[in-house]
C-alpha cells in the first residue's frame, strides 16, 4: 500500500538505504542519547478524521448558562448565544458536539426545553445539584450548533425514561410534518427535520454513580429496543451504545443483547489529576481502547455471517478532572461555578498525550469528544461583560485539530529513551504535509530528537508549548500558550528537536515542491 501520489512516492524512495527500502521518515539518535522513532508510509493505522475533534455541551455548571447561552452579555446575539464562544468553537474546528449530557441526562425531559421560554418548567438537577429553568433546550442547542458549523450527537435518557419517550423525541426532531409532534416543531420555528444522525443511548449506565445504574442484561435489552426503533425508522441513524472503559463483562453482555442494531460502543476517559498515573493517562486510554476493541471482535466472531460487521468505538467523553464540586451554599442555583479548574502546563501535556493516543488508535476510534466545551473542565473560560480567556489545554487541542486530520501512520520506536516520550504522525495527502505531534511527559528531564528525512522537505509549521509544570493561565494573563519556534530547521535532510521537560511539540513538514497548505 502506498501513500501519496507518484511524485511523493518517488521522493520518499530516494537514496537512503534501509529507510529508502521501507519508505521511512526516521527520528535518528543524535547525539547518542536521543530517542529514535520511525513511521512507514505504508503502515497506516486508520483515518484521523473530523470525528476525533468533537466537543460536548452538558447542562453542567456554567457550560450552558454563562457560557454557550447568556442573553444579558454584551457579546450575545439575537438568540442569546455568546458570539465569542461560537468563534472559539469554530477556531477549534469542532466537528461534532454531544448534548445534553452526561450525567445531566439521568433526569432530562426533552419536552421541558421546547416552546416559549416563559412556559418552560423549572426543575432541579439532582446529579449536579443545580436549578434548571430550561431556557436553553433542544431547539436552542440545534440552532446554536448550526451557527458553530458542527454536527449534533444527541444523548437519549435511558436512565429514567425509555423507548416511548425516545420515539416521541425522534418524531419531534426528525419526522417531516403532519403529526402532532412534527407540527409542534414546525410551530416552534423549525420547518424541516433536523439533520441528526448520531444517537447516544444513555450515559455511563454501567456506573454506580448514575441514578439509572443497572445490570448489563437490562440495559442491553433497553438499548436494543431503542436502537431497533431508530435503525428501522431512520436509515441515517447511527446508534452508539453505552459501554464501560473498565468492565469488559458489561460490554460483552450489552453487545450480545443489541448487536444487530449497534453501530458504535462508547467509552469514557477521565484523567484524574490526583492520581500517580496522571501523566500516563494517554497510555491508559490506549489500553482501554485496545481491550474494548478485543471484546467487540470477540462478540463479532460469535455472530452468524450475515450479522458480522465493524462496530467502532466512540470516546464521547475524555477530560481532565479536578473534583471541584462547587462552594457550599450554591446548591440548586442556576449556572453554578463548579468544575472550573485552572489547568496547568502539566495538564496541557496530558491533553496532548490523549490526542496522540487517539491518533494511534484511529483504526477503531471513530469519534472523540472533549468534555466540556466551555467553562466546566473546558479549554475556554468566559467571564461576564464579554470577557473570555484560554486555558493551557487550548492550544494543543486547537493545533492538533487543525493539522491532525489525514492518515495516521504507525510510529515505530527504534532506539533511545522513550519512556516519557510519545508521538503520532498524520499524513495529509491533499496538502502533502506530514504533521508530527510529540510530548515529553517528564517534568525534570529534556530529550533530543533528530528527524532525518530523505527528499525535498521543508518546515511549514513548528510550535512548542513549554512552561514550568504548574504554570497556568488566567483572565488577562495567558502565559501558557503555544509559540512558534525557530529551532526546527531542516539542514542536509536532518531536523533536530529539543523536547524540553513537560512540553508539547508539533512540527509540520511539507514537500518543497508540493501544494501550498492551508494558512
Amino acid at each position: 500500500m502506498k501513500v501519496g501520489n507518484s511524485r511523493s512516492n518517488t521522493i520518499l524512495q530516494g537514496k537512503c538505504g534501509l529507510a529508502t527500502a521501507f519508505g521511512l521518515l526516521t527520528l535518528v539518535g543524535f547525539p547518542s542519547f536521543a530517542a529514535e522513532v520511525a513511521v512507514d508510509f505504508a503502515d497506516r493505522i486508520g483515518s484521523a478524521g473530523d470525528g476525533l475533534y468533537g466537543g460536548f455541551v452538558e447542562h453542567l455548571g456554567r457550560n450552558v448558562y454563562g457560557g454557550v447561552y447568556d442573553p444579558k452579555d454584551p457579546t450575545a446575539d439575537a438568540d442569546g448565544f455568546r458570539r465569542d464562544v461560537i468563534a472559539e468553537m469554530k477556531e477549534l474546528r469542532t466537528s461534532v458536539i454531544r448534548y445534553p449530557g452526561g450525567c445531566f441526562t439521568d433526569f432530562w425531559c426533552w419536552e421541558d426545553g421546547i416552546g416559549p421560554r416563559e412556559k418552560r418548567p423549572v426543575r432541579i438537577d439532582p446529579y449536579w445539584q443545580q436549578l434548571e429553568d430550561n431556557s436553553f433546550g433542544l431547539d436552542d442547542f440545534l440552532k446554536w450548533i448550526d451557527k458553530v458549523g458542527a454536527r449534533p450527537m444527541i444523548t437519549i435518557n435511558l436512565s429514567t425514561r425509555g423507548l416511548l419517550e425516545a420515539a416521541r423525541m425522534w418524531e419531534y426532531l426528525r419526522f417531516p410534518k403532519g403529526t402532532t409532534l412534527s407540527e409542534m416543531r414546525r410551530s416552534n420555528g423549525r420547518a424541516d427535520p433536523y439533520p441528526i444522525r448520531y444517537w447516544c443511548l444513555g450515559n455511563e449506565l454501567h456506573g454506580h454513580w448514575e441514578y439509572g445504574h443497572r445490570e448489563p442484561e437490562r440495559y442491553g435489552r433497553d438499548a436494543r429496543d431503542v436502537a431497533k426503533f431508530l435503525k428501522k425508522t431512520d436509515r441515517d441513524a447511527v446508534t452508539i451504545l453505552c459501554g464501560s472503559e473498565y468492565n469488559q463483562h458489561w460490554n460483552e453482555v450489552v453487545l450480545e443483547r443489541a448487536w444487530e442494531w449497534t453501530d458504535m460502543l462508547s467509552i469514557h476517559m477521565p484523567a484524574w489529576q490526583n492520581r500517580e498515573d496522571f501523566l500516563r493517562s494517554g497510555d491508559l486510554l490506549g489500553q482501554r481502547v485496545r481491550a474494548t476493541a478485543e471484546t467487540i471482535a470477540k462478540v463479532n466472531a460469535r455472530q452468524p455471517q450475515h450479522l458480522r460487521k465493524n462496530v467502532g468505538l466512540c470516546v464521547d467523553e475524555y477530560f481532565i478532572w479536578d473534583n471541584d464540586v462547587g462552594a457550599r451554599g450554591t446548591e440548586y442555583t442556576k449556572g453554578r461555578h463548579i468544575l472550573e479548574p485552572n489547568y496547568t502546563q502539566r495538564d496541557a501535556v496530558v491533553l496532548g498525550d490523549l490526542l496522540i493516543a487517539l491518533h494511534n488508535n484511529s483504526d477503531v476510534v471513530r469519534f472523540a469528544c472533549i468534555a466540556q466545551s466551555v467553562n466546566a473542565i473546558a479549554p475556554v473560560r468566559t467571564e461576564p461583560n464579554g470577557r473570555l480567556w484560554h486555558q493551557s489545554i487550548y492550544d494543543p487541542l486547537r493545533l492538533t485539530s487543525r493539522f491532525g486530520r489525514g492518515v495516521a501512520l504507525r510510529p515505530r520506536w527504534t532506539g533511545g529513551t522513550v519512556a516519557d516520550l510519545r508521538a503520532s504522525a498524520i499524513w495529509n495527502e491533499k496538502s502533502e504535509e506530514l504533521a508530527l505531534f510529540a510530548v515529553n511527559r517528564s517534568t525534570e528531564n529534556g530529550q533530543d530528537l533528530v528527524l532525518s528525512v530523505d527528499g525535498a522537505w521543508r518546515v511549514a509549521e513548528s510550535w512548542e508549548l513549554s512552561s514550568p509544570p504548574m504554570a497556568r493561565n488566567g483572565l488577562d494573563r495567558e502565559e501558557v500558550r503555544a509559540r512558534k519556534d525557530a529551532d526546527a530547521v531542516c539542514a542536509d535532510g536532518r531536523l533536530k528537536l529539543k523536547m524540553k521537560p513537560c512540553s508539547w511539540r508539533m512540527v509540520v513538514l511539507r514537500m518543497a515542491t508540493g501544494k501550498t497548505g492551508e494558512k
